[in-house]
């Protein structure tokens, strides 16, 4: 590959065509929406990590609809996590504690949301909105709107590559020093360092032909960064619904005791998994 654009399309062919193919897919009931969801990211990531080179309008247009797709797509998907997330830590719970009928808590709360999510997206499917990002992943597949730039040397893509890095590290930093204050946003701080994470390995990625073996264990080492911080998302979100599924038992009349202590150790998680990060930094 001679040039950024060669390079970059290539990528980009790849994840759009994962998208356009999608539909059928998700009509036909397979359980797509993970694949999807990543499709959209390394998109979204390419167009953050490489913005100088591509039209801004038209870049700016396919982000908005792609985070538009993607936020219906992480509802199923989140549903998904949390609910193979806390039936797990229902297993781990004696059975003196389990108290009330917390199987079916969970199942009403989480099964009921995901069957709505998900028949949102098979709704989504036949929007006029859809349908105009359909067009825009076809066209983005025949021809990407690059700008000048996109004809500079494949090797440029270190620079980019670089300079997600180094965003990262100033976002994990930040995320590091608001927890160690006891700000309110830490936990935004770090999702938002995990975004950033995500980026960098994506970009890495896209440059592999440019950069050679080191690409593996670069993006290797995202992956364990981004694990860890996934830890700590997942366990953020697990609060929320752990406190919810305690209210809800308790105005049912119900014990929610046992969502308290599931509660307390998603709390311990979260905890443990930001003094590990200390390693980033």
């Amino acid at each position: 590959m001679k040039t950024l654009r060669d390079l970059v399309a290539a990528y980009l062919t790849e994840q759009l065509t994962v998208l356009v193919d999608a539909p059928a897919l998700i009509r036909a009931g397979e359980d797509v929406t993970h694949p999807t969801r990543v499709a959209v990211r390394r998109i979204r990531s390419t167009l953050r990590v490489f913005p100088e080179l591509f039209e801004v309008p038209k870049a700016g247009r396919l982000d908005d609809e792609l985070q538009w797709w993607a936020g219906l797509l992480g509802a199923v998907r989140d549903l998904d996590v949390q609910t193979g997330r806390l039936s797990a830590a229902l297993d781990t719970v004696p059975d003196e504690l389990a108290l009330g009928p917390v199987r079916r808590q969970l199942a009403e709360l989480l099964g009921v949301r995901r069957a709505d999510a998900l028949r949102t997206v098979h709704e989504t499917l036949d929007s006029r909105r859809y349908r105009t990002l359909d067009t825009l992943l076809h066209a983005w597949r025949v021809e990407p709107p690059f700008t000048a730039l996109a004809d500079q040397p494949a090797k440029k893509a270190a620079s980019y590559v670089k300079r997600a890095d180094r965003k990262t590290h100033r976002r994990l930093v930040a995320a590091s020093k608001a927890y160690r204050r006891g700000d309110e946003g830490a936990d935004d701080l770090l999702h938002r360092a995990r975004k950033a994470g995500k980026r960098h390995r994506y970009a890495v990625e896209l440059a592999a032909p440019v950069l050679g073996k080191k690409a593996d264990a670069i993006v290797a080492e995202r992956k364990r960064f981004q694990e860890l911080l996934g830890e700590h998302q997942d366990s953020v979100v697990a609060e929320g619904l752990l406190r919810e599924l305690g209210v809800q038992a308790g105005a049912r009349g119900e014990n929610g005791f046992t969502w308290g202590l599931l509660h307390a150790r998603e709390q311990e998680t979260a905890r443990v998994v930001v003094t590990k990060l200390r390693r980033y930094l």
